[in-house]
């Protein structure tokens, strides 16, 4: 099965970097990748021009005008040729089963809800320059462990790895009773995504509740959510975040009123009605 891996990135060469070679080191090899840029420098494009890979990388872009992650995204799924589909971001770094986790429990009608480990500032700054590797802590992930918790890390147990389908993976996944679309981390296949026509561009503060409005259309085509925690794993690399509070609370004030009316197929999508 074709895979389509979109990634979403925005002046962040360096993460990209990370994300990529970990890409050329997955167990699952059927797959391509589309560089979802909400920008359109040139530094990107000479970076991806000049990255060596074994698999296909696409690059879609668009003039900077403010965060419009929703039409960026949407422009990179009609690019995508991908049977299923996986979504990162461009700062989360996925282990080397991670694509072959994802796909191991994929099935139509059917999302599939991963989460992260969120590194500290001083493991993230290790990543970044070099001194340690994604591969090295993902396979010797006890040994670091103490190293990532005191680092002020946040949901570091979520880099312990089970088989998917396994007997540990399977118990941990009947326990999971809060499972939800979070951005950096799901996958679904192709029609389903299509089916709600993608990501809602009517949102204004993209991307803030953008997992939300997604995760609220899609079970209402009929999808279910199940949780790939402890086998689709990734770290995400700590970086400063603003307060968006109001801009998430105006988002969710259009949210509901699409769900009073029942507009799950977005209007301002992939395709525009």
């Amino acid at each position: 099965m074709r895979v389509s891996i979109l990634i979403p990135t925005y002046r962040d060469i360096r993460a990209l970097e990370l994300i990529l070679d970990a890409l050329k080191l997955q167990t699952y090899q059927d797959f391509e990748v589309i560089v979802a840029e909400d920008d359109n420098s040139e530094e990107l494009k000479d970076f991806i021009q000049g990255y060596k890979s074994k698999y296909t990388i696409a690059h879609v872009s668009h003039e900077n005008q403010g965060n419009r992650k929703a039409i960026i995204m949407n422009k990179a799924l009609k690019e995508s040729r991908g049977e299923y589909i996986i979504f990162i971001d461009g700062d989360t770094i996925p282990y080397s089963t991670f694509i072959e986790s994802h796909v191991a429990l994929a099935k139509k009608r059917v999302v599939l809800c991963g989460r992260r480990v969120n590194l500290g500032d001083s493991v993230s700054a290790l990543l970044r320059d070099g001194e340690i590797g994604a591969e090295e802590l993902e396979k010797h992930y006890l040994k670091y462990y103490r190293l990532i918790k005191d680092d002020n890390s946040r949901h570091y147990e979520q880099g312990l790895y089970f088989k998917a389908n396994g007997i540990v993976q399977r118990v941990l996944r009947k326990l999971n009773k809060n499972v939800h679309i979070v951005a950096s981390n799901f996958s679904c296949f192709r029609e389903d995504i299509f089916a709600v026509n993608g990501f809602d561009e009517d949102l204004p503060n993209a991307p803030h509740r953008d997992d939300t409005d997604l995760e609220w259309r899609m079970v209402s085509l009929g999808c279910r959510l199940v949780s790939v925690k402890y086998c689709a794993n990734m770290f995400h690399l700590n970086h400063s975040r603003n307060d968006r509070k109001e801009e998430e609370e105006e988002n969710m004030k259009i949210i509901l009123k699409k769900q009073e009316q029942k507009e799950f197929v977005a209007k301002n999508g992939i395709i525009k009605s």
